[in-house]
């Protein structure tokens, strides 16, 4: 019995604070290495191009295409359906709903990309 709340107490930290955690300093790092490689660039040749500060920058208004939802897509449906399946087979049908909440969202992601695909460019 003790073992177990252990084991629970646990797994409760690790989610709650380790997992964002190490998501908040990835992309701490990400950023470090934008700015340091900007840096190198201005002392290297003194001039940094509108391009240049455009691709280093950290905007999230990037331009996407079809590829792109394709992969979100396919990554959605890639965790979405074990999680789903094993929901399913641990739960059963009522549970299951809570995780094909990630499977719709990887088949609107690919739905996305099939009519942006057709779109002209």
């Amino acid at each position: 019995m003790e073992g177990e709340l252990i084991i629970g107490l646990m797994s409760v930290i690790l989610t709650v604070g380790v997992v964002p955690l190490s998501l908040m300093y990835f992309l701490h790092r990400v950023k470090a290495k934008k700015l340091d490689t900007m840096v190198k660039v201005v002392e290297l040749s003194g001039t940094v191009d509108p391009e240049m500060m455009k691709l280093l920058s950290n905007s999230t208004a990037r331009e996407t295409n079809y590829k792109t939802d394709y992969k979100y897509g396919l990554i959605w449906l890639a965790i979405g359906l074990p999680l789903c399946l094993g929901i399913f087979l641990e739960s059963g049908i009522s549970e299951a709903i809570f995780g094909s909440i990630p499977v719709l969202i990887g088949l609107a992601y690919v739905i996305s990309g099939k009519y942006r695909l057709r779109e002209a460019d």
